[in-house]
């Protein structure tokens, strides 16, 4: 069935009908002539009439390709302006045709290739006739051949173009003529012609000469009366390099120099060749370099307060100064090494040591439990530098006190005590007494078996926490024992025959080591130290360098603090106090009998840091014998001497938290301003101190009584 007939019987039934054309009655595809391929495309509108056109073109790059079809039978014309594509070589085009239905048969096509632009004469054409056959689109080629041997884009005269020198890129038509005696712009004129060469000419200040040309190209005045001078603007004699001479007849007037034109800056005087080269980013002396004498400028180097930074030219301009790269901090003093520190402030881009910090307003830098935003601690003082002394919500239910309990027989004396971890407490004493407080339990443990001393007991403990709480004990009778906690049992090690005094593990080179010392060395009448690694190896006797009676204590972080203090029971300057050489792994002594008059005995020692360290001892001749160690030198702290005390331990946890225990009975506290009296009880007496912060304090006492702060 055709589509007219289709046409009708819709007709036939009430709907309109119209005849198709021939186009539509004979259907072609033209995906192909409506392409990506396709430039360009000529006629009113697609019809199956159609034809595609190749320009081709080689030896020239068109700049313009114009394209006509034109219909013989009417005369009517359809063209297109194409942009050439390809290279200097070559390219080609494509054009679709589109034959609209009042064309003929026989249609006209040509093809135009211009140098530059399609208004200039056409350097080559070529036309073709075409019948346009109803579906089928064929191709029609068009070839076009010129030359452009130097690719400047002209074509040459031989092949119809305008480049009057096709192998000289620089010669062609619309190139700039110079003076050279070479037609450069192809108009056939010569440069006498063209440039107006030997014609008169005026310049300068009434200088008169003839067009000639220059040694560039260029056209000049020849003026062989005048003079030429160059514009010196800051009057130094030397002319702006930047700026053309020019001519003077009548006399050279201020402000031009006749040469050199070597000023790189007319501007100012200080700038020209010759001149210092000062440090300030300019180029002074015109030799095109900037600060060239200053080769430091820009390296790293160390500016004040310990800052990096790099050299830059100082205010004078002759010399380089090393300028911070980094803002340097405030550094505060810290004593007690809380995160707080003190005093005026040290500008510096790193600590002045390891005691300084960055955060200053620590109301006590000697106790490290006081300090700004610091919790409050039942403990009587201003822990958060507020002003304010801790209320009653951080104190047990009461109120604080020192609260006195009976641990073991009425008859038993408490000689030491240790607390490494808050509720977890141990002491030891006499009838071969120890007892054990656990952070599980509230009463101590006293059924140790195999502990017994049948002399006179344990004067010394220290618990390894990092071992499960291992007990080290040294007895009167001169025996080193260890007991572990789980056995619940005590092993004998050594028996060295003297009284052991004073314990104190140090852990040197991933080895535990116990220092300890003691009160009689047979014949040699020497106090005796020694290292103990704590099994039953055996010990390393130390001796000191000065003859003491006996030795009461010792204390240490680590080999480079340790000390160990003592003294004779007679005479006028009975104190001593020895220091550990980890060097020679000796003991030297530390000379407080030529320093400081009137040392009693000494008790006791406490060593916070490497820079802060206490002992105590007995009070001689109207002094009292309380010392403080500056990480330096030892000197006698004031002391209220009202009180002929016998002190007998010390424990500080900072240059201005100190506590210290007396046989009478009391306890006293320093807090930097001066010394208190916390606690006094003359029933008691009271042997030994130790805590793990001033709201958690032991004190061991005889007739069984143990002593806690604040419950």
């Amino acid at each position: 069935m055709n589509r007219i007939y289709l046409a009708c019987l819709a007709l036939l039934s009430g709907m309109a009908c119209t005849v198709p054309s021939l186009d539509e009655l004979h259907p072609c595809d033209i995906n192909d002539l409506m392409g990506d391929s396709v430039d360009a495309f000529l006629g009113d509108k697609p019809t199956c009439r159609a034809f595609k056109v190749s320009v081709d073109y080689s030896g020239f790059l068109p700049g313009c390709v114009f394209v006509s079809a034109k219909d013989e039978a009417s005369g009517k014309t359809s063209a297109v302006e194409i942009a050439g594509k390809g290279d200097r070589s070559g390219g080609s085009l494509v054009v679709s045709v589109f034959a609209p239905s009042g064309w003929g048969d026989s249609v006209q096509v040509e093809a135009r290739a211009f140098e530059q632009n399609c208004e200039a004469t056409p350097v080559m054409t070529r036309s073709i006739r075409v019948s346009p056959k109803t579906g089928k689109a064929e191709t029609v080629t068009l070839s076009l051949q010129a030359t452009d041997a130097d690719g400047d884009g002209y074509v040459s005269l031989l092949t119809d173009g305008t480049d009057c020198n096709d192998n000289n890129a620089s010669i062609h038509p619309g190139a700039t003529e110079l003076c050279n005696d070479v037609d450069d712009n192809c108009n056939g004129q010569s440069d006498m012609v063209e440039l107006r060469l030997g014609q008169s000419c005026t310049e300068g200040e009434g200088c008169e000469g003839v067009r000639a040309c220059g040694g560039n190209g260029e056209v000049l005045c020849d003026m062989p009366l005048a003079a030429y001078a160059y514009p010196d603007a800051d009057q130094d004699g030397l002319g702006d390099r930047n700026a053309a001479p020019v001519a003077f007849c009548a006399g050279i007037p201020q402000g031009y120099v006749t040469g050199p034109a070597n000023d790189c800056n007319d501007n100012n005087a200080s700038i020209r060749p010759g001149a210092t080269e000062l440090c300030n980013g300019v180029d002074d002396n015109c030799n095109d370099q900037i600060d060239e004498t200053f080769s430091d400028l820009g390296t790293a180097c160390t500016a004040t307060a310990q800052c990096p930074g790099v050299y830059v030219c100082d205010a004078s301009g002759i010399a380089t100064t090393c300028q911070a790269t980094t803002t340097p901090n405030d550094w505060y003093l810290d004593d007690d090494g809380d995160g707080s520190g003190v005093g005026t402030a040290v500008s510096s881009c790193v600590p002045p040591s390891t005691d300084y910090v960055t955060t200053g307003g620590d109301c006590n830098d000697g106790n490290p439990f006081t300090y700004p935003g610091a919790p409050e601690l039942c403990d009587g003082l201003d822990n958060n530098c507020d002003g304010n002394v801790e209320g009653p919500e951080v104190c047990p239910s009461g109120g604080a006190s020192w609260v006195a309990r009976t641990v073991g027989a009425s008859g038993q004396e408490w000689r030491s005590i240790f607390t490494g971890l808050p509720g977890d407490v141990t002491v030891s004493g006499n009838q071969g007494g120890t007892a054990i407080l656990t952070p599980s339990s509230s009463t101590f443990q006293t059924n140790a078996t195999n502990c017994g001393d049948s002399n006179r007991g344990w004067n010394a403990v220290w618990a390894d926490m990092a071992n499960q709480g291992r007990l080290y004990l040294g007895s009167s009778g001169g025996s080193l024992t260890f007991l572990d906690r789980l056995q619940n049992a005590c092993t004998e090690t050594h028996a060295m025959g003297r009284e052991g005094k004073g314990l104190v593990g140090i852990r040197h080179e991933g080895v535990l080591e116990i220092h300890g010392v003691t009160s009689t060395s047979g014949t040699s009448g020497n106090g005796l130290t020694f290292i103990w690694t704590g099994g039953s190896g055996s010990i390393a006797l130390r001796f000191g360098m000065t003859t003491v009676s006996s030795l009461y204590d010792v204390h240490g972080r680590t080999r480079s603090a340790l000390f160990a203090v003592g003294g004779f029971d007679y005479g006028g300057n009975r104190g001593r106090i020895y220091r550990f050489n980890p060097n020679t792994v000796q003991w030297q002594s530390e000379a407080i009998e030529t320093t400081i008059a009137g040392m009693g005995r000494l008790r006791g020692v406490w060593v916070v840091n490497d820079r802060v360290a206490f002992a105590v001892g007995e009070y001689l001749t109207g002094q009292n014998s309380v010392l403080q160690w500056d990480g330096s030198t030892w000197s006698r702290m004031p002391f209220p001497n009202t009180h002929n005390e016998t002190l007998t331990s010390v424990v500080a946890f900072g240059a201005k938290s100190v506590y210290v225990t007396a046989r009478s009975g009391r306890i006293y506290r320093y807090d930097g301003t001066g010394w208190q009296i916390v606690f006094d009880n003359s029933s008691l007496s009271l042997n030994d101190i130790a805590g793990t912060s001033p709201a958690d304090l032991w004190v061991a006492g005889d007739n069984g009584q143990i002593l806690h702060w604040p419950q």
